[in-house]
């Protein structure tokens, strides 16, 4: 078995839920907004991506074959938004699973809110697919597929880069990150009359 078949045998097992597809059936949309607004390089193919929102792209994560891309809500801070399979390599024994986020190590935050997957299992599937890049004999940042493997894979770049973003930014400037918790809130302040 190559190493694509391997990734992809891991990513197949979470493909279709709670957001989450994987390539060739990520939609062409997600596909085009996660480029712009997250500046994947257009020589990136894209094996998975996961929105943790409920329009476009504002929030998610992105699993390349050379690097992970992800944006937060404005209010989770982060010193990095991409990472490659070297780096993860390098900082996974400082993953930590917390409530709402998955610390990366090093101050890199992925934003788990809004996501019906458990912190827990992004860090199980970046694990898995670490443990596959680690494999590798060589020093590469990323993923090494052969090229008969790459043509099996969908790449679709858009041709308008900059008003995607523009748009997205306008969209997400206009969208909140609602919890649970605000809305109890706001009904228990509705009914008490406030």
């Amino acid at each position: 078995m190559n190493m694509l078949d391997e990734v992809i045998n891991i990513l197949t097992y979470y493909h279709g839920e709670n957001n989450f597809n994987m390539n060739p059936l990520v939609p062409q949309e997600i596909e085009h907004y996660a480029r712009a607004v997250l500046d994947i390089p257009d020589q990136e193919y894209i094996l998975a991506a996961m929105r943790t929102s409920f329009t476009q792209f504002h929030r998610g994560l992105i699993i390349g074959k050379d690097a992970i891309y992800w944006r937060n809500d404005h209010k989770i801070l982060t010193t990095v938004n991409q990472l490659s399979w070297k780096e993860l390599s390098q900082q996974r024994k400082d993953f930590r699973a917390r409530r709402r986020i998955v610390e990366l190590g090093n101050g890199a935050v992925f934003d788990n809110i809004g996501s019906l997957n458990k912190t827990s299992t992004i860090i199980n599937i970046l694990d898995l697919l670490i443990d596959k890049y680690d494999q590798q004999e060589n020093d590469s940042n990323g993923f090494i597929f052969d090229e008969d493997s790459l043509s099996k894979l969908i790449k679709s770049i858009p041709d308008n880069k900059a008003a995607i973003k523009a748009e997205s930014a306008d969209s997400a400037s206009n969208a909140e990150t609602i919890s649970f918790a605000s809305i109890i809130s706001s009904m228990f302040k509705k009914l008490l009359g406030r």
